[in-house]
């Protein structure tokens, strides 16, 4: 793939550069229009249907008083179809393609377009507005392009909250980012060495709703985890079959951590959505239970490559998640000099022991030690303990 596309860019030169960017454009605004009058849903999955009776089911579905007009609905849908999406069967007979049924039979997959149509391409274009707007080096979570995009003044999450249709939709995105190849779970669970580390505990800090820890649970029979969130959030129905080696704590990670004696502390996809001096904070929360003893803590987040250390097409999409990051909330993925910077901001007794990039995952594990750590027994009421 990536061959494919340095070729196209080399065979196109310099001067097809803008010309080659007005499709993707064209693609993300034709898509936004699909999905606002649900065309992905009126196209039969077996079959076709005529432009003109899906501008009526359309219009129906719409409930608006002037249909849409049948020149306007083939015009957007043949511009799709230079990016397989639809396809024509026959003159004016309009068909899935195999990726456009994607998007009407996978519920997140049709999230995951409606979010980057409706939320993700508007907050990009106000990126240089919100730089205008606001003062050149704010890392204010409600100073952001996303603010500009949406006229609030309210950070990313307590805005997407007043809208239970806005919240669902962005669950399902992260669904299926989240269980993509390059960002599955599995490489958490291949890229550590759980096994040595007996009964845990395993403190799962921001941990939602338990998926990292359930995963664990069911591959390392002895190993028992605290899965910790904000209070409204640490609550889940657990599988029968980890019932009793999972826990779940209301827990803030702006504010000191509770629990001492964990043998592992785990930031999974934490650190990428926060300003340095915020991940300075939360990494400084775990400061004093990381000196106690050989307790260590796994980050798993995006280490950026330098320009041209990976292939172009998979450089891209990590390069999209750090300009999201940037757009979102006023953060930004980190390189490996920008991790170690961060470490020793949050305390000089903060080292980088080892850096693990599973094979296939967009995500690296860095494991971090404190140095001279002591081995002081900590006291009863400190330590968190899991029955069962």
């Amino acid at each position: 793939m990536s061959a494919a596309l340095e070729l196209f860019q080399l065979a196109a030169g310099p001067s097809e550069f803008i010309p080659n960017l007005a499709p993707g454009c064209q693609y993300v605004a034709c898509l936004a229009w699909l999905l606002h009058f649900d065309i992905f849903h009126l196209v039969p999955i077996s079959g076709a249907i005529s432009y003109g009776d899906l501008a009526a089911a359309a219009s129906k579905r719409a409930s608006i008083d002037v249909a849409i007009p049948e020149a306007r609905l083939r015009s957007i849908i043949r511009m799709v179809m230079t990016s397989a999406l639809f396809r024509e069967s026959e003159q004016n007979q309009v068909g899935h393609s195999a990726t456009s049924a994607l998007l009407a039979q996978d519920a997140d997959v049709h999230s995951w377009a409606s979010y980057l149509s409706t939320r993700s391409a508007p907050t990009a274009l106000a990126m240089t507005a919100a730089h205008d707007r606001f003062t050149a080096a704010s890392i204010a979570k409600n100073e952001t392009a996303y603010n500009v995009a949406f006229s609030t003044e309210k950070p990313f999450f307590d805005h997407l909250a007043l809208d239970a249709a806005n919240m669902a939709e962005f669950a399902g995105y992260m669904r299926n980012v989240t269980t993509s190849e390059a960002m599955d779970v599995k490489h958490l669970v291949n890229g550590y060495q759980w096994a040595d580390l007996g009964r845990g505990p395993v403190v799962d800090v921001g941990g939602s709703t338990g998926n990292a820890a359930i995963t664990l649970a069911r591959v390392f029979p002895e190993l028992t985890f605290i899965v910790q969130d904000l209070p409204a959030n640490a609550e889940a129905t657990l599988p029968a079959d980890v019932l009793s080696r999972i826990v779940f704590q209301g827990h803030d990670f702006t504010q000191p951590q509770p629990v001492a004696g964990g043998a592992v502390y785990l930031l999974r996809m934490i650190l990428h959505d926060w300003p340095d001096n915020a991940a300075v904070v939360i990494l400084r929360n775990l400061v004093p239970v990381l000196a106690k003893g050989t307790a260590r803590l796994l980050i798993m987040d995006t280490v950026m490559p330098t320009p041209g250390q990976v292939p172009c097409s998979v450089e891209r999409v990590v390069r999209v998640r750090d300009m999201t990051m940037m757009q979102v909330f006023n953060s930004h993925e980190r390189d490996l000099d920008q991790w170690n910077a961060l470490l020793l901001a949050a305390d000089e007794g903060l080292r980088l022991r080892q850096v693990i990039a599973p094979f296939g995952s967009a995500m690296s594990l860095l494991e971090v030690e404190m140095v001279g750590a002591t081995q002081e027994e900590s006291s009863e009421e400190d330590i968190w303990e899991i029955s069962g």
